[in-house]
């Protein structure tokens, strides 16, 4: 909820302060230009989604890699048709494989979560049982 409250707060700020500078007519016209570009994008990303996720099965990229190249480039240009110039900020900045392997390598990587101590989590010990052949 607040990471809502936070990206509610950021894109109206950035909208505002763009249509103070370029007036709401140039707010409109970004609208309608980015709309457009984010239509472009998904239709380009076909292909390219395709024989990412070919070579991921063939093992030729990771899941990391198959990710920042594909499914962020698909939300990105999703985000970018989606009224607003922080959206449209982000989702410029997905179309970059850079941005979107490092926000990959953060979200896919393995948390590790502090585990509570039981009573079955004590120390082993290895030991080794050596017979004496001499003891009947």
């Amino acid at each position: 909820m607040i990471y809502f409250l936070i990206y509610m707060f950021l894109e109206i700020f950035v909208s505002y302060e763009f249509t103070k500078i370029f007036t709401p007519f140039g707010m409109f016209l970004e609208i309608l230009v980015t709309a457009g570009l984010g239509i472009m994008l998904l239709r380009s990303l076909n292909f390219s989604l395709a024989e990412n996720l070919k070579q991921m099965l063939r093992r030729e990229i990771s899941r990391e890699e198959f990710i920042s190249i594909g499914m962020f480039k698909i939300v990105g240009a999703v985000l970018i048709i989606i009224p607003g110039v922080f959206t449209d900020i982000l989702g410029v900045l997905m179309q970059f494989e850079e941005f979107g392997s490092f926000i990959a390598k953060r979200m896919l990587t393995p948390r590790q979560y502090k585990k509570e101590k039981s009573p079955f989590d004590e120390e082993i010990i290895d030991v080794e049982i050596i017979e004496d052949k001499n003891v009947k």
